[in-house]
């Protein structure tokens, strides 16, 4: 098996176990406490997540791909196989304090898996590399959340949990049949934090793509997704049925557009131009969105956001691999996950506060309103540049 193969196996095994794991935790979580817990367990997660952000600017380019990823993979699986052994799923705190952990390991896999890419593929592979990525992801939330119902329904806790140490197992063997680096580690001269984060300020690509992703998740992603179901609400009876066809509809937009671009990969130039008419779009329909209440358009809008959303992610994280330099594009990627894990955190609490004076439809009306108007004026900005 060549290393591009090796590669989307052990990202789509990470991404699925992910996925399929924390799901697998909210609904044991969920069938026994309040939405207090609930909101505690994904509070520990994401938590987690950023403190390992932080921790990883200082460290993720100094030490070889493989072994970052053979560690994030080995300390997931036994933390996993604890658990199974332990077999104590019914006490809340536990199961908190274990997504907590794995949100702390999971996220060392992504940065030192994308430094590994970027030695290996050229930037025209990496369109495709990227897109594989991406459908990667949006097919993982599916299937993973599916399985983890059906596993539950049709067995227990237990088989499933058993079912996920299998699989991160067989992603640490993955990640050791991979070749350590293409690159000699001792060749690469790391700078210190202070010049990375000067880098990365000074930039135009790099603070452009990271504004940009910024900007969708603070007022789309971080707004949007949490509150549809509350939206779906709206519109009438049927409501979780509604809100899965939604979600859904989305998540197979994004497949659809990530599997065109894995096959036939879209130009490279103008890649900012690009972000800024994605985002330009979205917005418009968000605003429609925001308009409508008939479930056969709403199911069609969400479906094309799916299309420009996989366009977006694509194209900008190509834009933001382009711009770093390679020997610190790890800690690149630190810098943009700790500004992702943000931004959908802060559009989360802005929507909270938001709600307490406007409708669903009235926040996501306002939202699209900001992001037409900001991605109008940049985009006309750098047209006219």
């Amino acid at each position: 098996m060549n290393l591009k193969r090796l590669l989307i196996v052990s990202t789509f095994l990470t991404d699925f176990s992910n996925a399929t794991l924390i799901f697998l935790f909210t609904l044991i979580i969920g069938q026994q406490k309040t939405a207090y817990w609930l909101n505690l367990l994904w509070a520990s997660y994401y938590g987690g997540s950023f403190v390992s952000h932080l921790v990883m600017v200082s460290y993720v380019d100094r030490f070889p791909s493989r072994f970052l990823m053979l560690g994030s993979e080995v300390s997931r699986w036994l933390i996993v196989t604890t658990l199974l052994v332990n077999g104590n799923f019914n006490r809340p705190l536990y199961l908190v304090i274990i997504v907590c952990l794995l949100g702390i390991v999971e996220p060392i896999f992504h940065p030192a898996e994308v430094r590994l890419l970027t030695e290996v593929f050229s930037q025209t592979e990496m369109v495709q590399i990227n897109a594989m990525l991406e459908l990667s992801d949006q097919s993982t939330t599916i299937i993973g959340p599916f399985l983890a119902t059906l596993f539950t329904t049709w067995f227990n806790a237990r088989f499933t949990l058993t079912v996920m140490s299998v699989i991160l197992f067989s992603s640490v063997i993955i990640v050791l049949m991979m070749p350590a680096s293409t690159t000699s580690e001792k060749s690469i001269s790391v700078g210190s934090l202070r010049t990375t984060l000067s880098t990365f300020i000074h930039s135009s690509a790099l603070r452009h793509s990271a504004s940009l992703m910024f900007l969708l998740n603070t007022l789309f992603i971080g707004t949007v997704r949490p509150v549809l179901l509350k939206f779906t609400q709206q519109l009438g009876p049927h409501a979780n049925f509604n809100y899965t066809l939604l979600t859904v509809s989305q998540s197979i937009g994004l497949i659809l557009m990530a599997t065109h671009l894995a096959r036939k990969p879209g130009h490279q130039s103008n890649l900012l131009k690009r972000n800024l008419w994605a985002v330009l779009f979205i917005a418009g329909l968000l605003v429609l969105i925001s308009l409508t209440t008939k479930l056969y358009l709403l199911i069609l809008w969400f479906l094309l956001i799916g299309l420009l959303s996989a366009i977006f992610d694509v194209e900008n994280n190509l834009l933001f691999q382009n711009a770093s330099p390679h020997s610190e594009i790890g800690r690149m990627y630190v810098f943009k996950g700790l500004i992702n894990v943000g931004s959908v955190t802060l559009g989360t609490v802005l929507a909270s506060v938001v709600l307490n004076w406007l409708s669903v439809h009235q926040l996501y009306f306002v939202c699209a309103a900001f992001l037409l108007l900001i991605s109008l004026s940049l985009l006309l900005r750098h047209t006219f540049k």
